[in-house]
């Protein structure tokens, strides 16, 4: 999945990432390219790419969550909402047919909301574990999103949901052993 959306961002580009396993997957695949713009509340993902390639890296302030080192609430959001970038990408903890995009954590999921509304190209990258399950706090509608980019072809009726939406599906190749 980081692989497959790392080959659609290109030198010089300015992405802007929340947290999550995903995401960071994505931000080490990003280590190939150059003079990127990155906006992230997530330490991980600004360690792995403030220091290389010409990169500029906007790390979002507030207190430091300790189980998975990044930052949220009000100042967060408001330090994101002062960009406008190419690509906006989220991960997601569940993704409903009826529900949208959704998470288990309400600033996790205000956090991802902002992050898609300042992106041109709108992105949720999930594995297909997540398909069918319902979040406790709602991130987005499909509309709010261009694509979703996974490993697997969600179900029917996500599928159909997608479509009405107009949401591009990426499907990743399948890893490599």
């Amino acid at each position: 999945i980081a692989v497959a959306m790392a080959a659609t961002v290109r030198d010089g580009d300015s992405i802007m990432l929340d947290t999550g396993t995903t995401t960071s997957f994505l931000a080490r695949e990003l280590l190939g390219h150059r003079r990127l713009t990155v906006i992230t509340n997530s330490s991980d993902i600004a360690r792995t790419l403030s220091t290389v390639n010409d990169n500029r890296v906007y790390m979002a302030g507030g207190e430091l969550r300790s189980d998975n080192g990044a930052a949220f609430g009000v100042s967060a959001i408001e330090f994101v909402s002062r960009f406008s970038v190419t690509h906006s990408v989220i991960s997601t903890g569940a993704v409903d047919a009826a529900g949208g995009i959704m998470d288990f954590d309400l600033e996790e999921a205000e956090f991802a909301r902002m992050v898609i509304s300042r992106g041109r190209r709108t992105v949720a990258i999930t594995d297909h574990s997540k398909f069918g399950r319902q979040g406790l706090v709602k991130v987005c509608d499909f509309s709010a999103l261009t694509e979703i980019v996974t490993d697997r072809p969600p179900p029917d009726d996500i599928m159909d949901a997608l479509a009405s939406a107009s949401v591009r599906l990426t499907l990743a190749a399948p890893a490599q052993p």
